[in-house]
């Protein structure tokens, strides 16, 4: 009987309180059973909900989150994942490169020969020290979620004893080969930075620039973000090798390239209706220029409605993000969800843009005027 690596990981976290297995033993087991020489991520969580963890961890349509932080990634530290806590979770993200996991496989293949070795990084045929340097000299994925709250020298938010989300961007930012912020809150400062912003919560982008951190920057906004545009994202990474293809807010163009509305399934009724009203001399109750049955569609009068909501605070044109084509909550592999805001009845939010929440405010209006135009 053959047993995956990770089902055996899945039916060991769950035996591990039957076993008595610790904690410790539980974490070496997924250092012991990651993927040889895949990349290390460390997980840090600021100024935020920790939505876009739970999100993550719905993860279907690229691949589970299971099979990505066992099959694909050394996931070093995260604060709701590893199944340790306090200062012994955070010392696995001090750990100093290559990993523990790396140094086993590393050590397997020293000083053989042959073409198809994993660790012979500098292709000359051999494992050896030249292959360790390179080794040791390669950076971990930094995946940042949450605000960095800058006020009373970081002391509004810290992540493990004395460690405040300042300290802890420095030192692992600094040493990080890329960083992801995943989330609004993240990528743009999001609700934590929202007016007045008591904490003086910053950007990931804005604190590395604060810190003088140049590192490569990938910005995953949403709130939360939806799973696939992290999964996506590192995949594409790990097949390609590279960053992905980024507008100039740093945002990965594959699903922040167009607008909500370009997309949106109502867009044919605002077309009929707003399309033709936003140059009618500003005159919304005007029904000469489209069908009374098109204006109705266009004009619902209240939240939860079937239609366009583009007269409710829809911020649809202003938002880039392919949610009304992926949708939410897949059920399988390759599929699309079943809903997404709009679909349910509420205007999209422009939680996506660097604005969110306070240029996207009001979220509802009620008098029958749009909020872009």
């Amino acid at each position: 009987m053959k047993v995956s690596r990770r089902d055996f990981l899945r039916a060991a976290a769950g035996m591990a309180g039957v076993i008595g297995l610790e904690a410790s033993g539980l974490l070496k087991l997924q250092e012991v059973l990651a993927a040889p020489g895949a990349p290390s991520v460390i997980w840090l969580q600021g100024a935020g909900c920790t939505g876009c963890s739970i999100s993550f961890l719905n993860s279907v349509y690229y691949a589970t989150a299971d099979e990505v932080l066992i099959n694909n990634i050394n996931l070093e530290y995260h604060p709701n994942i590893v199944p340790t806590a306090g200062d012994f979770a955070i010392s696995a993200a001090h750990v100093l490169r290559p990993s523990i996991s790396e140094m086993m496989d590393f050590n397997s293949e020293w000083l053989k020969e042959g073409q198809d070795l994993y660790f012979d990084l500098n292709s000359d045929g051999i494992v050896n020290n030249t292959d360790f340097v390179q080794l040791s000299q390669r950076g971990f994925i930094l995946v940042i979620e949450g605000a960095i709250p800058f006020g009373s020298n970081g002391a509004f938010c810290e992540i493990a004893s004395n460690l405040s989300m300042v300290d802890a961007v420095q030192q692992f930012g600094s040493a990080a080969s890329s960083i992801i912020a995943v989330g609004s809150c993240a990528s743009f400062g999001g609700i934590p930075a929202g007016n007045p912003n008591p904490t003086q919560a910053l950007s990931v982008g804005q604190a590395l620039a604060q810190l003088n951190i140049q590192k490569p920057l990938i910005n995953i906004p949403g709130c939360p973000a939806h799973p696939d545009w992290l999964v996506g994202t590192i995949v594409s990474i790990l097949t390609t090798g590279s960053i992905p293809a980024l507008d100039s807010n740093k945002r990965p163009t594959a699903f922040f390239g167009n607008t909500v509305h370009n997309s949106c399934q109502n867009k044919s009724a605002f077309d009929s209706t707003f399309g033709r009203q936003l140059g009618h001399a500003g005159n919304r109750s005007c029904l000469t220029c489209h069908s009374r049955n098109d204006y109705h569609v266009a004009n619902p009068k209240s939240l939860g409605s079937i239609g366009c909501l583009y007269a409710l605070g829809c911020k649809g044109r202003l938002t880039h993000a392919d949610c009304a084509t992926r949708k939410w909550n897949n059920p399988g592999k390759g599929q699309e969800g079943v809903s997404w805001c709009v679909q349910s009845g509420s205007p999209c939010l422009g939680c996506t843009e660097p604005n969110f929440p306070d240029g996207m405010s009001p979220f509802q209006t009620l008098n029958g005027y749009g909020v872009d135009d």
